[in-house]
């Protein structure tokens, strides 16, 4: 019931968070659409790509931001990501804008209309006086108008990064459909000519230069980093507080005195390389000498950067880093959320141990002495842990019986087990004894045939007792760290025939049903076993439940004629939709 009424709470939030974005997201549109009247020349759809590229389209504001201190990146603000304060080193695009388009700099900071109208009267301005009319031509103006510095050689490739990102988001007939703008056919060999290998994928000859082929070797400077004198056994997952282009340029600037090995775009998980692995980046303060720092483009509070593409370019990372160095195994990701107690280990600063600790593979927020909570509550551990360990070997258990026990289990221990029934049948786990290592060492069942199948829950302090699956199969994961084990579990499980499982349920007809204020419901059922059965109104109040052999007689008497929906055997089952009538 517990699980139920938490569901209820869960679709409520969803959809109410759902609502908040799609007023969100229509505000944004008529932002746009209101800069395109303004300005009508402008390219249906580029306002959104360098919305997109330098905000994934989020109006950002000083509470977007956790990240304080001289080696953090300029502040970028709207839907446009403008610079007020460039820290002598980006542009401060804020007053430029402002200047051309006549609007306040206090207005454009606030208002998302403002912001995008403001920057679209300057791309016009630009543009008219450049006389532009091609692609080419609008990059001339992008480039004009954004904060990243130009003037040097370490400029162009953060520069050209941006610039082809905007492209690319054009030539997109996905985000096309999604933004409602006609798709894009730029020619990015010719637009980036001598630039485009680079930008598109990493060449060997680049790769060569890097510890990692699958990432583009474009180094910081010297005075952003030093030569390394500890042994490298662990690594950093960051965020950047800010765009892909802008973290590659910031770390260019010898003032910041800040440098991580890697970071890695959101929308595709295309990967630049900054600082060798055999130096020592600045990125994690203490932890510097023997961690390597990855960073993802992205902000603590908004997930929409942590994509599938980044999951799984930074979960190929780690693994090609661990299968390289002896001292980091890829068990120890960090895989815990919030533990049985409450407590959250993802939301602010949490020290999971520094040089030596059992997780070695974690974010900034969990090495001791910092002061950043990157990458926060929207990284899933969960998933990144699998995606590193992808590769697991799953032990398969088929028949009608059997058993799973996993007593004395041992350290750094993940095994992955898969039971599977006759057709026609669900798995029932049932656990006589459980005792794992509490807040270390946990235990997943999966309603399925793998880890990524939907979730039926995890277990560390309490037992899971019985365990059904909705299918014939299940999957069952164990995950212990790399210090202090317990005594593990025994269980039994059965394929429990489900041909003639579902009670036949005998469903009143109208008028004949005893009046709700002063009758019983009576349930009957042919299964041998066992049956649950749980009553509901349309709202997912519990009215009643109970649990029968052969019949039982549920209490009316305090109902309100209506529907009522009953629900018998597991959750997923489907129930029995009863109307009830007043005599």
């Amino acid at each position: 019931m517990k699980k139920l009424g938490l569901l209820f709470v869960t679709l409520l939030v969803f959809f109410s968070f759902m609502k908040a974005q799609e007023i969100e997201n229509q505000t944004y549109t008529d932002a746009f659409q209101k800069a395109y009247r303004t300005c009508p020349t402008i390219p249906p759809g580029l306002l959104e790509a360098i919305s997109f590229t330098n905000t994934h389209c989020h109006h950002l504001t000083d509470a977007d931001y956790h990240h304080e201190g001289p080696d953090a990146m300029p502040r970028t603000y709207g839907l446009m990501g403008l610079v007020k304060d460039g820290k002598n080193y980006f542009r401060e695009n804020l007053h430029l804008v402002s200047r051309l388009s006549g609007i306040s700099e206090a207005e454009i900071l606030e208002s998302p209309e403002a912001n995008v109208k403001a920057y679209a009267m300057a791309f016009d301005s630009l543009a008219r006086v450049g006389k532009v009319s091609e692609i080419n031509g609008y990059l001339s103006v992008i480039q004009q108008l954004s904060e990243l510095p130009i003037g040097e050689e370490k400029d162009v490739y953060p520069m050209q990064s941006m610039l082809y990102s905007v492209c690319v988001f054009l030539n997109d007939s996905l985000r096309a459909v999604e933004f409602g703008f006609p798709k894009y056919d730029i020619d990015l060999k010719a637009s980036f000519r001598e630039h485009y290998d680079k930008l598109a994928a990493p060449s060997l000859k680049m790769s060569r230069l890097g510890d990692y082929p699958g990432a583009i070797w474009d180094p910081a400077p010297e005075c952003n980093w030093e030569e390394r004198t500890k042994e490298v056994s662990a690594v950093v997952i960051h965020d950047t507080e800010g765009s892909y282009a802008g973290s590659i340029s910031w770390f260019k600037n010898c003032d910041a005195q800040v440098s991580a090995h890697y970071v890695i775009r959101s929308v595709d998980g295309q990967i630049t390389q900054m600082v060798r692995e055999k130096d020592k980046a600045w990125h994690a303060r203490t932890a510097n000498g023997y961690t390597i720092g990855i960073e993802h483009e992205g902000y603590v509070n908004n997930p929409s950067y942590y994509t599938e593409a980044m999951y799984r370019s930074s979960a190929d990372l780690v693994r090609n880093i661990c299968s390289r160095y002896e001292a980091i195994n890829g068990l120890r990701v960090h895989n815990r959320d919030t533990l049985d107690n409450g407590i959250c280990l993802n939301n602010g600063l949490y020290d999971l141990g520094g040089e030596g600790a059992c997780v070695q593979v974690k974010g900034h927020q969990h090495y001791p002495d910092q002061s950043h909570t990157d990458p926060g509550l929207y990284w899933d551990w969960d998933y990144y842990y699998k995606l590193v360990n992808d590769g697991t070997p799953v032990a398969i258990l088929e028949g009608e019986e059997g058993r799973l026990d996993h007593v004395n289990y041992g350290n750094d221990e993940r095994e992955i087990w898969v039971i599977r029934g006759p057709e026609q049948s669900v798995i029932r786990l049932d656990f006589s004894s459980f005792d794992l290592e509490t807040d270390f060492d946990f235990l997943w069942i999966y309603d399925g045939d793998n880890v990524y199948a939907p979730k039926i829950g995890r277990w560390n302090t309490n037992s899971p007792g019985q365990v059904e699956s909705s299918g014939n199969v299940m999957c069952i994961e164990f995950r212990s760290d790399c210090l202090t084990t317990d005594a593990g579990w025994e269980a039994s499980w059965t394929a429990v025939d489900t041909t003639h499982v579902g009670p036949e349920i005998i469903e009143p007809e109208a008028g004949v049903f005893p009046n709700p204020t002063d009758g019983v419901f009576t349930i009957q059922s042919n299964q041998e076993g066992f049956v649950d059965v749980t009553v509901f109104d349309v709202c997912g109040n519990v009215m009643a439940s109970a649990r029968f052999i052969k019949s039982i007689d549920i209490d009316a008497s305090n109902w309100d004629a209506g529907v009522y929906v009953v629900n018998y055997g597991t959750p997923l089952m489907l129930g029995k939709v009863v109307k009830l009538v007043k005599l």
